[in-house]
């Protein structure tokens, strides 16, 4: 496998290139420089749209599906997390996760900040080729340097300190505790200290109940999409723009807008994929009437595989569209929090109609963590990076450039909502133990070959011992080094 540009980049010794060249390189091509926005769903799986098999009786998503149409749809994308905070931290720094004090589980609503501040996030490295850069939507990393009882005054480190020039931000999720918005680092609308409690989330918490206006859960889908395009035509149209816009739905509670409602067929869940897409389309009708459609990169994608829950009598809105006919994970098995392929394989769409032919399909594999180094190498030329940045994430470039290459990207990780991992190399996927003394079998260490077998039914551990032994000594040496310090051919 060729080593990455990035690696060679750090062997030339002179600092000043990275201080003069990098900003001659913005000042000579911002004019050229694409937009960019790089769109995550909530819990969107694999199955969660027509261009990856949703039939449209049940559902429709024609802005997703123009945007495939009309640019590359991936059918081997995949997260690096089965839960939201491990897949969030991999895109914004292109690192695995468990690599910080996340081992396990993601950001509960009063962790401090995951992110070392210090870190070249994709942010900060968009900022430095000449791009006004803005964060919208699900956050989920954390704030301040240590553990918090509540967000009031300034927040540091909040999402503008990781190269965000504007950010407007829901701390966890669509019903947290903290029940509103997060701008450019303060609580939206504050207008007073004063705290009074109230009420219960739809996890069971009670609202922190701050003196700020509180979310409407059914209106953050447009509370979002309105704050994204208030700053886009803020914008002198000087520099490119960098929106990385993350969507609060398709995760549970399942509200959608009082514009959709009612109009899929496959009940509230349908509902609200269907606010995605309509989301989506507002966001490009938006580009198309200023004119900068054709220079607009956007990549869609989602954080995990979407969540199927199983509550002992009840029928949840997700559960009401299964049972409809809505494949939410495709065939795949599992859903999000778990270790199969069903809580990791997503829908992945990069359009850019100036660049990017029309009605593409790569079957490569890509992974949400790997838009960092996507970015930086499709835009950038990788000017600025170092071996410590992005160490993890790897450039597709060469599959955008032409879908029908040999790429074959190096072995991919995931973590599952327990801490356990699983490596992804070729067609293998090996699961590590998760308990040798359990009776049941998924517990143990697991090998599929994914080519025979997309189910992951048939562990054929005992009948592959040299793949086993490969992929073990992987996980062991990965876990230990970056990614690009380890990987041969």
């Amino acid at each position: 496998m060729n080593k990455n540009s990035i690696q060679s980049i750090v062997l030339i010794p002179i600092v000043v290139f990275f201080l003069t060249g990098l900003n001659s390189f913005a000042q000579q091509n911002k004019k050229n420089l694409p937009n960019v926005i790089v769109f995550v769903a909530d819990d969107f799986g694999y199955g969660s749209t027509n261009v990856y098999g949703a039939p449209e009786s049940l559902i429709k998503t024609p802005n997703i599906n123009k945007l495939a149409e009309e640019g590359i749809r991936f059918t081997n994308a995949f997260t690096t997390g089965s839960v939201c905070t491990p897949t969030r931290y991999a895109l914004m720094t292109g690192e695995y996760s468990w690599r910080t004090s996340l081992k396990k589980g993601v950001v509960d609503s009063n962790d401090p900040a995951l992110i070392d501040v210090n870190k070249k996030s994709l942010s900060k490295y968009m900022q430095s080729l000449g791009y006004k850069t803005a964060q919208a939507g699900k956050w989920h990393l954390g704030f301040k340097e240590e553990k918090f009882e509540n967000l009031l005054g300034d927040i540091y480190p909040g999402p503008n300190d990781y190269g965000f020039d504007y950010s407007f931000a829901l701390p966890n999720n669509l019903d947290d505790v903290h029940k509103v918005y997060i701008e450019n680092n303060k609580i939206y609308g504050l207008r007073s200290d004063k705290i009074c409690a109230y009420g219960m989330s739809f996890y069971g918490k009670q609202y922190t109940g701050y003196d700020a206006p509180q979310r409407v859960t059914e209106q953050v889908t447009d509370d979002l999409t309105k704050k994204s395009i208030a700053w886009m035509e803020s914008l002198d149209g000087s520099k490119p723009f960098f929106l990385y816009y993350a969507a609060a739905a398709v995760h549970h509670p399942i509200v959608p807008s009082p514009l959709m409602r009612g109009k899929s067929n496959a009940g509230a869940y349908g509902d609200f994929i269907q606010d995605i897409d309509r989301s989506l389309g507002d966001l490009i009708a938006y580009l198309e009437a200023k004119g900068i459609r054709e220079n607009t990169l956007i990549i869609f994608a989602s954080d995990n595989g979407g969540d199927i829950p199983e509550r002992k009598g009840m029928i949840m809105p997700e559960n009401f569209a299964v049972n409809k006919g809505l494949k939410i994970n495709g065939d795949l098995k599992g859903d999000k929090h778990t270790i199969w392929d069903g809580g990791f394989k997503i829908p992945f769409i990069v359009n850019y109609p100036k660049e990017i032919k029309a009605n593409q399909t790569a079957n490569a594999t890509v992974s949400t963590i790997d838009i960092y180094a996507f970015l930086a190498d499709y835009i950038g030329n990788n000017i600025g990076l170092t071996k410590q940045d992005a160490p993890d994430s790897y450039s597709f470039k060469t599959v955008v450039e032409n879908t029908s290459t040999n790429y074959q990207r190096p072995p991919l990780v995931h973590r599952d909502a327990q801490g356990r991992k699983a490596v992804r190399f070729g067609s293998w996927k090996y699961i590590e133990t998760k308990n040798e003394n359990s009776k049941n079998p998924t517990d143990k260490k697991q090998l599929f070959d994914l080519t025979q077998d997309e189910a992951e039914s048939n562990n054929i551990v005992s009948k592959e011992l040299e793949k086993t032994k490969d992929a073990e000594e992987y996980l062991k040496q990965v876990m230990a080094h970056a990614s690009k310090s380890i990987w041969k051919k």
